[in-house]
């Protein structure tokens, strides 16, 4: 007798919305009359079919006796570890405690997100009436006595909702061509086939109903339970009450919106506005104080509420802010990735190492910047969203982030034209003049760095010609922005930067080749390079310059231009020329040491090698049988052109381009060694690989190396 044919067994899956009943059959409903009559997909009918079943599923709640205890039961107390600070401890008392769950508690079940779904819609947080629930942190919080969620306005809480209701999914992934198979089938989804990929777009609920852990593109990953834990009280005490006292933080707001905002407007200033209910405004706030923080006029407001009433020196107060600021970002405290993406911005820009392990840090969090840019698609076109003038300039703001950093540290853009779907060119006109006449010198700087490409540098490494751009006059430029009404002072810390992307429009041979030394740049771009090194050591100390960081960049630049006409000019008057200007922007680099480490690392390099200089011209005009027999009294001048040039440096801020600082020096200093390179007598034990430092400055292509010179910034 043969056996009895094997029965199959379909399990069905449970939902604990209904108090673990199986999951009901989904109808099939049939097409609305319009669709019908347009011979298309029908999703009306399964909205309103959602609609029903979330109605139902919250009697279900309701009446469901066994909700709160499998809530209670079930959830493990990590679950509930993401949400903002003071509800973390009220919620774990709640589940240890009772049996019963507050309302606003109750309502997280698996079908929604509990930190997350709470902000993101606005949802405010109220202690029981019956239960006033005290955080184990609550002494040491400064969020005490404030609630810990805040209700958004309304427009807002809108924008919000319809973020998180899409989610984009590239061609490349499996995962787009089931979404568009089966979005006819999904309750309340939808897609919008794109250029390179599927924007899915559905409701939080329906989308958490349907996969039970689907979450928003607008959210951020959230960090191992472990280790938030360990975080949160840490940060609540040490974190979140690193901010300076009113009076001087209003100081430093006020600097920021006038100086350094309408250049890169990173941060909206209505944000700033906002209470200090939720870490989210004491983050803006921290970021403010942090660009600030590299202005040298404001040291007097250097002051910090956890660090006592005493000042603070520009390096400490820059560092607790920026500690500060990344340690936040590390927790669940903050989950908008939006905002996520305006901290990294402003870190980049204006976080300093500590050490030279630290170098790359500030291009590494542009790089994390531009990760959330990327995972937004920011850089995609849709055509089913409404335009969002804060996530356009928060594109442009990256988007010229990742060029000024592939231009100061050496690192390849992430952000590729061939990659952007969207019309920059159309976001930049629609930016405030002076934004947009920053981009549009940007725009400049990416072709600039088209140059040091490996493509274009296998071309110029035959030396059979030198690649250069010229770029137009910055009047038309200004004209063309409708830039005319912008403030001078901000109009010259522009210009500064249009002339550092001139000086690096040149490109020559690399330093320490063969060839590199005989190489001449083109003669229009030698005088433009030249007449722009000499521009920008006129603006600094004259045009009241806003603290930029591509200000102590454009420095450097300007530095390593007059090195190589100092290294390499065989005439006499040129090379007095260059010493002159050499150490008048070592001095200029001085003043931004305390702000800047790049700065600081450079200055003190600078003024090793014009020490050096000095005492080999010193030893060549003083030493027996000098070829050209010079005689000690004659000698004994040399030395003082530098000493001559420390007096002029040290009085730039009195001196003007219409004076000539050149026109000081007196030629006949150095007609006693006419015809010598000061180089070649310069002791063997000095490293001279210090000009792969001075003179790489100038190449892009390549980071610099700074461990051989990260000590220089202690010096």
């Amino acid at each position: 007798m043969s056996p009895p044919p094997a029965r199959k067994v379909k399990f069905v899956a449970s939902d604990p919305a209904r108090g673990g009943l199986p999951v009901k059959r989904k109808q099939v409903q049939q097409a609305c009359a319009a669709c019908r009559r347009k011979k298309r997909r029908c999703v009306h009918a399964d909205d309103a079919q959602q609609e029903d079943s979330i109605q139902e599923d919250h009697r279900g709640r309701e009446s469901s006796p066994s909700q709160a205890s499998f809530v209670t039961h079930y959830l493990p107390p990590s679950y509930f570890v993401h949400i903002t600070l003071p509800t973390v401890d009220l919620l774990l008392t709640n589940v240890r405690s009772s049996t019963n769950l507050t309302p606003a508690v109750s309502a997280a079940t698996p079908r929604t997100r509990p930190a997350a779904v709470m902000h993101e819609h606005g949802l405010t947080h109220t202690s029981h009436p019956a239960q006033p629930a005290q955080s184990a942190h609550s002494t040491h919080s400064p969020y005490a006595n404030h609630r810990a969620f805040a209700r958004p306005d309304s427009g807002q809480s809108d924008s919000l909702k319809q973020q998180q209701s899409s989610r984009f999914v590239g061609d490349l992934n499996p995962e787009g061509m089931f979404l568009e198979a089966t979005a006819s089938v999904s309750a309340g989804a939808a897609s919008k086939k794109g250029d390179v990929g599927i924007w899915h777009t559905a409701s939080a609920l329906g989308a958490l109903g349907a996969s039970g852990s689907q979450s928003s593109q607008f959210i951020t990953a959230r960090p191992p339970p472990m280790m938030d834990q360990f975080l949160l009280s840490f940060v609540r005490q040490h974190c979140l009450s690193c901010l300076p006292p009113p009076e001087d933080f209003a100081r430093l707001q006020h600097a920021y919106i006038q100086k350094m905002h309408p250049i890169f407007p990173v941060i909206p200033i209505h944000k700033l506005e906002n209470t200090l209910d939720h870490p989210s405004g004491i983050i803006l706030r921290q970021l403010v104080c942090l660009a600030a923080a590299a202005d040298p006029t404001l040291t007097e407001h250097f002051r910090l509420q956890n660090r006592g009433p005493g000042l603070l020196s520009a390096q400490i107060f820059s560092q607790t802010l920026s500690s500060s600021v990344r340690a936040v970002l590390e927790t669940s405290l903050i989950t908008e990735r939006a905002l996520h993406i305006q901290a990294l911005i402003m870190l980049s820009l204006y976080t300093q190492p500590t050490c030279v392990e630290e170098a790359d840090l500030p291009a590494q969090l542009g790089g994390r910047a531009i990760h959330h840019v990327q995972t937004l698609g920011l850089h995609l076109e849709r055509c089913d969203a409404p335009r969002d003038e804060e996530l356009e300039n928060l594109f442009c703001c990256a988007w010229a982030l990742d060029r000024i950093n592939a231009a100061e540290y050496g690192r390849p853009c992430l952000i590729h034209e061939r990659d952007i779907g969207v019309d920059l060119n159309a976001y930049i006109k629609k930016r405030p003049p002076c934004f947009r006449l920053f981009l549009s010198i940007v725009q400049w700087l990416d072709q600039v760095v088209e140059l040091y490409r490996p493509g274009p540098s296998a071309e110029v490494s035959g030396f059979a010609k030198i690649a250069y751009i010229d770029l137009p006059v910055l009047e038309a430029m200004i004209m063309e922005a409708e830039a005319l009404k912008v403030p001078s002072s901000l109009l010259a810390t522009i210009e500064t930067f249009y002339h550092a992307v001139i000086i690096l429009s040149c490109r020559l041979p690399r330093p320490g080749t063969e060839d590199a030394e005989n190489t001449l740049p083109p003669p229009s771009a030698n005088a433009r390079r030249s007449l722009a090194a000499e521009r920008i050591a006129c603006a600094v100390p004259r045009d009241h310059l806003s603290p930029m960081p591509f200000v102590p960049y454009a420095i450097s630049l300007a530095l390593s231009v007059e090195y190589r006409k100092m290294r390499h000019s065989r005439l006499p008057m040129f090379r007095a020329r260059a010493v002159s200007s050499f150490k008048r922007n070592c001095e200029m680099l001085r003043n931004y040491a305390d702000h800047f480490w790049s700065a600081n690392v450079v200055a003190n390099l600078g003024e090793r090698v014009l020490k050096e200089m000095e005492r080999a011209a010193t030893a060549l005009t003083t030493r027996d049988g000098s070829p050209l027999g010079v005689s000690l009294n004659a000698g004994s001048q040399i030395p003082a052109l530098w000493h001559s040039n420390d007096m002029l440096a040290g009085q730039t801020t009195g001196v003007t381009c219409a004076t000539g600082v050149d026109n000081i020096i007196d030629f006949s200093l150095v007609d006693a060694v006419a015809g010598q390179d000061v180089f070649e007598h310069i002791d063997a034990n000095f490293n001279m690989n210090v000009e792969n430092v001075l003179e790489g400055n100038l190449d892009i292509s390549l980071p610099l190396n700074w461990d051989e010179w990260g000590h220089f910034a202690n010096t």
